[in-house]
């Protein structure tokens, strides 16, 4: 049976922004109504938009239920946070709600530590070998690579090929918090060396050093030694 992809198009940062905004305001079928006006002026098919809104929901509004409080967090404080803040944050919902955005991700993060330059020829073999080769994994493979040219994570260098772009720097602890938090959840574990997330290839285009410090505040995670050298950082249960 062929895994489900459900990324089918281009998601834009202001978008994904917008939805954010409004999240708190309405109810799941106003939101429906709001995001189908707001996004007439970029999307004319009724079909793309309301594909566009079915992302959108399942990125912002129907987040599972175990990372709800630091959604809830995120959206008290978003008028706060940085562009570079708001865009780790809507990459790491994005790679929840959608696991083949995830697998994009983590395909150009792994191969982007090996080499400076990544074909999208490379990443959609990947993809089809992990999701079957049919033109849905195709429309799927570029509807991920333009969103990520769109919100400046990786850049055409020439035919097919892309490279990083610069970091972007992310000090907050409460981001650092949602880092480890999604990172937690999806490699589906209660526990993760801090150097392991440090570097996980699923963040590859944000800097970041976790403030251990800062994040004692979280109760959501805990910190404890993993032998002389590793420091551990853990899901609490509530």
């Amino acid at each position: 049976m062929s895994k489900p992809v459900g990324f089918d198009q281009k998601v834009l940062l202001k978008h994904l922004d917008f939805t954010a905004n409004q999240t708190q305001k309405y109810t799941r079928k106003e939101m429906y109504t709001i995001l189908d006006g707001y996004l007439r002026d970029d999307i004319a098919g009724a079909k793309s938009r309301k594909n566009a809104i079915t992302m959108l929901m399942k990125i912002w509004y129907l987040v599972d239920n175990d990372l709800l409080p630091v959604r809830d967090q995120i959206l008290d404080q978003y008028s706060q946070l940085t562009k570079e803040e708001r865009t780790c944050v809507h990459w790491g919902l994005t790679m929840v709600a959608y696991p083949f955005f995830k697998d994009v991700a983590n395909e150009f993060g792994r191969l982007f530590q090996l080499q400076d330059e990544v074909t999208s020829t490379a990443i959609g073999k990947r993809m089809k070998e992990s999701y079957g080769d049919r033109r849905r994994v195709e429309v799927a493979t570029s509807a991920v690579l333009t969103s990520m040219k769109s919100w400046e994570m990786i850049q055409a260098i020439g035919k097919r090929t892309y490279k990083a772009n610069e970091k972007l720097s992310i000090t907050h602890p409460f981001i650092h918090a949602f880092i480890a938090q999604v990172l937690l959840k999806l490699l589906d574990s209660n526990s993760l060396q801090v150097e392991f997330i440090h570097h996980h290839p699923l963040f590859f285009p944000f800097n970041y050093e976790l403030d251990v410090l800062g994040l004692q505040d979280y109760e959501a995670l805990s910190f404890h030694r993993q032998g002389v050298k590793d420091l551990v950082i853990e899901k609490n249960t509530i």
